[in-house]
């Protein structure tokens, strides 16, 4: 597979061999590869709505575990779901602080020795760029013959810079309600620095070929390798109703401020994104300004940037897009594992 330069480093590309990658960055992917995944979601959400099927018997034996190096219930617990819907087990193991590593583990090693009792591990770090060194670690010990199979590793995401099985569970969420991509225009808005899901979101619209309308505070812009990387398709601006109002899609962030740091320009930051935020807040009656056909999406948890007041708005899909991470991240699973849920159904 050919090596392509992303914004968080080097990543093969998958194109077309899922069974042999690991899900790392969204930059993996070329639009067939999203297709075939969003067949294999469709697949399994199929699955999901048949009544009396509770799921696909495909993974018999298989283990993921879920290793939430920074703390998570919410992805490690859809990841476990979406394991069991396809026939295997799942353990969540959210922070590391009984971990071998507190005995002086490194942290390679501890890759080496989950991988020694898993089929495929979802990892989250705190740091960008840590589930990569886990993917490495573990293909080094297969490549020196210490582990003998190949197990494969997915990003649940790294710090601020991605989280892709997000996005896949957004394209899918998008996908189901337009049917197509083309044309269509994503606002994004929060913390275009540090917030990793518009980060990955940013990567599958270049892929797609959507526009962005970046709604962005002076003190988290969206960074130059993201200018780039979108070109045209890129309108960066300070008005939000400007932006509801052209979006087929009002993609909403939190303020990612676990990541702030204690300094007087990092402190100028936060001061400076707490009121901008302020401004960003979508009730239902700001929300009128969108068109009957546009949909609003929130990778949970949110603040009060989404008023509780849009719950009973059409346009709101947030709770559907937390729903459509299982048949996602179950299609993103079956995939790296070799097999199809949509074959299963034929």
């Amino acid at each position: 597979m050919a090596e392509i330069e992303g914004v968080g480093g080097l990543h093969p590309k998958i194109n077309g061999a899922f069974g042999e990658a690991h899900l790392l960055s969204m930059h993996q992917f070329s639009p067939a590869d999203i297709d075939t995944f969003l067949q294999e979601a469709l697949a399994a959400e199929a699955v999901m709505r048949t009544p009396g099927v509770w799921g696909r018997n495909l993974l018999p034996g298989a283990e993921l575990k879920a290793v939430m190096r920074q703390p998570s219930t919410r992805t490690g617990g859809s990841m476990a779901t979406a394991m069991t819907k396809l026939g295997g087990g799942a353990q969540v193991i959210s922070g590391m602080a009984a971990s071998s590593e507190g005995k002086g583990e490194t942290v390679s090693d501890s890759w080496v020795a989950f991988a020694t009792q898993a089929d495929i591990i979802g990892c989250r770090t705190a740091e960008a760029g840590g589930v990569e060194v886990g993917a490495m670690a573990i293909d080094d010990a297969v490549e020196n013959g210490k582990l003998w199979k190949r197990v494969p590793v997915i990003n649940l995401g790294d710090g601020v810079n991605e989280h892709p099985t997000q996005t896949l569970g957004d394209v899918f969420t998008i996908y189901k309600k337009f049917g197509y991509f083309a044309d269509l225009t994503i606002a994004t808005v929060g913390d275009h620095e540090r917030y990793r899901s518009h980060h990955s979101l940013t990567i599958g619209a270049s892929i797609l070929g959507v526009k962005i309308i970046a709604v962005e505070s002076s003190a988290a812009p969206v960074p130059e390798p993201y200018v780039e990387l979108l070109g045209d398709n890129l309108e960066r601006t300070r008005d939000l109703d400007g932006a509801i109002q052209a979006a087929d899609v009002l993609c909403m962030g939190r303020n990612p401020d676990e990541y702030s740091g204690e300094d007087d320009e990092e402190q100028g930051r936060s001061a400076q994104l707490a009121v901008d935020y302020q401004g960003w807040i979508v009730d239902r009656a700001r929300l009128q300004q969108m068109k009957p056909s546009g949909m609003v999406l929130h990778a949970r948890p949110r603040r009060n940037e989404l008023d509780p007041s849009i719950d009973a708005d059409p346009r709101a899909h947030d709770v559907e897009q937390m729903a459509n991470m299982i048949p996602a991240r179950m299609a993103a699973i079956a995939l790296l594992m070799g097999v199809s849920i949509k074959g299963s159904r034929q």
